[in-house]
């Protein structure tokens, strides 16, 4: 139950303190007094997101503060599960500071705006004239099957299945894309390194096959010149060799004379046997310098086929090109094979999948089981509200994929007049009609609730007279078991109300504040008689005012 409501700051309101009671209050006030800005405000409490716009005084922050008593409520784990200290009267608080940031703090702990969502939904149900149009969404109508059938829990383990369903499947495929992504790669990694293998390169081959390409490019030009030298060097007459060995005779017969002779002519002999070893290599040289077309062919593709991959990998050499095949050969070692894992998420997504279809058709099973009891008992309240002929019926039929709340789609059809045909909600009824028939089922489904607060702001719309009485009765035996606010323009709902409040707008200064009080007896029927009457009320007006208090 909300116990009391402080605000700091907000919009017209600098500073209000309301003290709540349980069972029915009323809260009035003329157009514009200020009644949208206290459920602004309260809205605050309730998660809704501000900016620093909503400041009266932008030089300071704006607190808006709410003490609950839960002591009756179920909720002791919420507080727990969130690391939350729990008190009998829980003090929830959101701070507006002049930047426009917000905080929210529940028993002085700050808490994001989910979980004091989470919180304030288990407390207080605030219904709108604009709530009206929750006929039109499709979770809401499901949400009321369920919340008549009491299978909210059924429900959250459904989507805690689904939620494992659309989990493992977005995994799986995942992992199906990464396992294409590996093959693809895979296999250009093996044709690459098949392609490097098959060159069967060889380290230092390039320098080796370049100077051959080289020395068979310009073999006949070698051969000659090795041919000349050959000539010189020992088949000409008077060649160097035949000269070396008649100097080297000449000098060997006076050698024993001197001790230099002999030592220039043991000098003459190595150079004699250098030239005879240089004549060999020359003439094996010469011997080898032919020109093979076929062998420079060979080495010319060879290179091409080298230069090429060097090219491919944007390398510089063999040994660039055999370490490129070894990291290669590394990178295909280290693929991982998913295929068990695979194996694994199939098997828990097509688990998740049945267990969810199953959940689903036990959802269908138990709205469809309740929707007689429904129909029946939302009747009976919107021929109480004066809507004799009225018929509300509720449609259900199954779609094939699963959704968030099951495989039902559901409508609620209604028809206003006797023989008329039933249609949808917002084609058939006005919004006099429609209000009712949300305060219908609202109060249909309060006592499957345990939320200690309901608030009806300005639900009245289009409901005048004896209606109005109906609609007030219905709202005051809401209240036996729950504590209800409702904000209305109507006297007959006014005079119902245990307590009653007035939202007023005072002027100080030419500045314009939003106040609040609470009236005593001969103030509420003042109050209520200018409901009836305008501001000029008439003694008859006050004492019909009265009068209808008194009932």
């Amino acid at each position: 139950m909300l116990r009391v409501l402080q605000i700091e700051n907000y919009a017209l309101i600098s500073s209000l303190n309301i003290q709540f009671d349980d069972g029915y209050t009323v809260i009035t006030g003329e157009t514009g007094a200020g009644k949208s800005i206290i459920m602004g405000a309260l809205a605050l409490i309730l998660g809704n997101r501000a900016d620093s716009s909503v400041l009266f005084d932008k030089s300071r922050k704006c607190i808006v503060e709410a003490e609950f008593d839960i002591v009756r409520l179920p909720i002791k784990t919420f507080f727990e599960e969130n690391n939350l200290d729990y008190h009998d009267i829980t003090i929830i608080r959101r701070e507006i500071t002049e930047n426009g940031k917000s905080r929210a703090f529940i028993n002085d702990t700050p808490v994001n705006l989910q979980t004091l969502k989470e919180l304030t939904s288990k407390l207080i149900d605030i219904h709108s004239q604009h709530q009206n149009l929750l006929f039109q969404v499709a979770d809401f109508r499901v949400q009321v099957l369920d919340q008549f059938a009491q299978i909210q829990k059924d429900l959250s383990e459904y989507q805690s299945y689904l939620s494992d369903f659309k989990r493992y499947d977005n995994d799986l495929e995942t992992l199906l894309q990464k396992q294409k992504s590996q093959l693809e790669k895979k296999d250009f990694l093996e044709f690459v390194l098949n392609e490097l293998t098959d060159a069967k390169l060889i380290e230092n081959e390039q320098e080796e096959a370049e100077q051959k390409i080289d020395f068979l490019t310009h073999a006949e030009t070698i051969k000659g010149n090795l041919f000349q030298s050959l000539q010189i060097l020992s088949e000409q007459e008077s060649s160097i060799l035949d000269q070396l060995r008649e100097v080297k005779s000449l000098c060997g017969v006076i050698a024993p004379y001197s001790a230099e002779i002999e030592q220039l002519s043991k000098r003459l002999e190595s150079n004699y046997i250098e030239i005879k070893d240089i004549i060999s290599d020359v003439s094996a040289l010469e011997n080898k310098a032919e020109f093979d077309p076929n062998e420079l062919e060979r080495l010319k593709e060879r290179m091409d086929l080298i230069y090429s991959l060097q090219l491919k990998h944007h390398v510089n050499s063999v040994a660039d090109l055999l370490e490129k095949k070894e990291a290669i050969s590394h990178e295909l070692c280290a693929f991982s094979d998913d295929e068990e894992k695979i194996v694994a998420l199939k098997q828990q997504k097509s688990e998740a999948q049945l267990k969810a279809e199953a959940k689903a058709k036990y959802l269908s099973f138990q709205r469809k089981k309740i929707i007689p009891v429904l129909e029946k008992q939302v009747t009976n309240k919107i021929h109480l509200l004066g809507m004799t002929d009225g018929q509300f019926v509720v449609k259900i039929s199954e779609i094939d994929a699963l959704q968030k709340n099951g495989i039902d789609n559901v409508q609620f059809l209604f028809s206003a007049n006797k023989g008329a045909a039933m249609s949808e909600l917002d084609k058939v009824a006005s919004g006099g009609e429609i209000s009712r028939l949300m305060l219908a089922v609202k109060s249909t489904l309060s006592d499957k609730t345990v939320l200690p607060t309901v608030i009806f702001d300005e639900i009245d719309v289009g409901i005048s007279g004896e209606i109005a009485g109906k609609v007030a009765h219905l709202m005051k035996e809401m209240s036996s078991s729950r504590q209800l606010l409702v904000i209305t323009h109507l006297p007959q709902i006014a005079a119902h109300g245990k307590v009653h409040y007035q939202v007023y707008k005072e002027v100080v200064e030419n500045k314009s504040y939003t106040k609040i009080k609470k009236l005593e007896k001969d103030e509420r029927a003042v109050e209520i008689a200018k409901m009836m009457s305008g501001d000029k009320w008439s003694d008859a007006a006050l004492l019909a005012a009265q009068e209808l208090i008194a009932k």
